[in-house]
């Protein structure tokens, strides 16, 4: 279960609802503490794992998770450790939480509290945490990086923090790229295409120079690139929606179709071997975007 609303207008009666609920598991959303256990450094992980991942996340202490039960803590207890969050978010994490963690302690009936932290995502890159806060240790620029995943915090490996940089950065030059077997044309003259499209999914502008797809070839361990021709008198139906050299903004989209008869003869002539997967791709001034692989196989490309 899931409760979206802000930690602020939480109370009692929601606790309730995910004691009841049989579904009630720490996720990528939720973590249950029955009480803090003195270590700082896990706990900073735990707040920075919310921080990077989509959604953010709340921390509940003072519920044990299995079984579920309301613990609570008292008021001494309760006013310790929101001092010690404070502590913890402002040593360690670079860059600062912004906007740092709501803390809202929740009234029980028997007259202890439990403690609600939301924590909320970052919009771009990544929160680290410092292995040390002098900038006079050798050991200042050693960072660590920490998502949510499956329940749990888990490390991030050096190739997941830059392409998780690179996706959340809308200032990184970017084009979604996609490839497609499809048909186009009116209903008295549909012809097959194999399409390669893409959407500028940066705010900077992106101007592309070309479309073009690679074929995996089984028998040689190697992929073969294809260009789409430009239309002319040997290619008259190859057809480009936004012609190469066309400068794309935040959000417009490209797009280049070349015939399945085409294809296939490309197919025959390179004797690739079938089923395989295709790419698409996409040139630019800032470099080549491809898409995600997709299946290919004779019944795609029969008549």
């Amino acid at each position: 279960m899931r409760i979206d609303k802000p930690i602020l207008t939480w109370t009692e009666d929601d606790l309730e609802l995910l004691r009841d609920d049989p579904y009630n598991l720490e996720d990528m959303n939720i973590e249950y503490k029955e009480k803090y256990s003195g270590d700082s450094n896990e706990l900073r992980k735990d707040i920075v794992s919310f921080a990077n991942s989509e959604v953010g996340g709340y921390i509940l202490f003072g519920i044990r998770d299995d079984p579920f039960e309301l613990i609570g803590m008292t008021r001494n207890e309760l006013d310790y450790l929101k001092n010690t969050i404070d502590h913890i978010i402002n040593w360690n994490i670079d860059p600062h939480l912004d906007p740092p963690p709501i803390k809202n302690p929740i009234y029980l009936s028997n007259g202890l509290y439990v403690l609600g932290v939301q924590i909320f995502p970052k919009e771009k890159g990544l929160y680290a945490i410092r292995r040390v806060n002098n900038p006079n240790n050798p050991d200042f620029r050693f960072y660590s990086f920490w998502v949510r995943s499956d329940g749990r915090k888990r490390q991030l490996s050096m190739e997941e923090v830059n392409s998780y940089i690179i996706r959340t950065d809308p200032y990184k030059k970017r084009i979604e790229v996609r490839v497609e077997f499809g048909l186009m044309g009116t209903k008295s003259n549909l012809k097959e295409f194999v399409s390669v499209h893409g959407v500028n999914k940066s705010i900077r502008p992106i101007t592309f120079r070309s479309y073009g797809f690679l074929i995996y070839v089984n028998n040689e361990n190697k992929w073969l690139s294809f260009w789409l021709p430009a239309p002319n008198y040997r290619y008259p139906t190859t057809t480009f929606n936004t012609p190469p050299g066309t400068k794309l903004l935040d959000g417009e989209s490209c797009s280049g179709y070349y015939p399945i008869t085409m294809f296939r003869e490309d197919i025959i002539k390179h004797n690739i071997t079938l089923p395989t997967v295709i790419k698409g791709f996409i040139n630019t001034n800032d470099g080549t975007f491809y898409s995600e692989e997709k299946d290919i196989n004779d019944d795609m490309l029969r008549d």
